[in-house]
């Protein structure tokens, strides 16, 4: 079974970014990257980035409700870090609640502005230790 890594808006007032400040961001960060554009019927996501699409590539996904980006593929839990870092870069708007986990949901990292890559894996919360609808219920309705 393959992990993604999840990076969702929690709150109900917030976006992440739109798709075209994404692809902006991603053009500069990853250039080279292949980018795929998605019309309205067609996904839930927007933009794909396709980091490495020549090597063992990672794709990178905006959905198109600006609450959600994923990222998945050949990526150990060092280079998802990384991209939580950026993705939270992306929206420096301390009032926005933005979380680093895995679609099996076994853990998170709350990231916070300025969060370096370090500070996304030291911040781990394993969700076996910790419940997340416990401590955090506010964002489980």
């Amino acid at each position: 079974m393959s992990i993604s890594f999840l990076f969702p808006e929690l709150s109900a007032a917030q976006t992440i970014t739109d798709g075209s400040i994404f692809l902006l961001e991603a053009n500069k960060r990853w250039p080279g990257s292949r980018v795929l554009q998605w019309g309205e019927d067609e996904r839930e996501t927007d933009v794909d980035i396709i980091i490495n699409p020549d090597d063992i590539a990672v794709t990178v996904s905006h959905f198109r409700d600006n609450k959600l980006i994923s990222a998945d593929g050949a990526l150990d839990f060092e280079e998802a870090a990384d991209i939580a870092a950026w993705v939270r870069s992306l929206n420096p708007d301390p009032n926005l609640v933005l979380w680093f986990t895995t679609s099996v949901f076994d853990g998170h990292t709350v990231l916070t502005p300025g969060i370096t890559p370090q500070q996304v894996i030291d911040q781990w919360v394993d969700h076996t230790e910790h419940d997340p609808y416990i401590e955090y219920p506010q964002y489980f309705h």
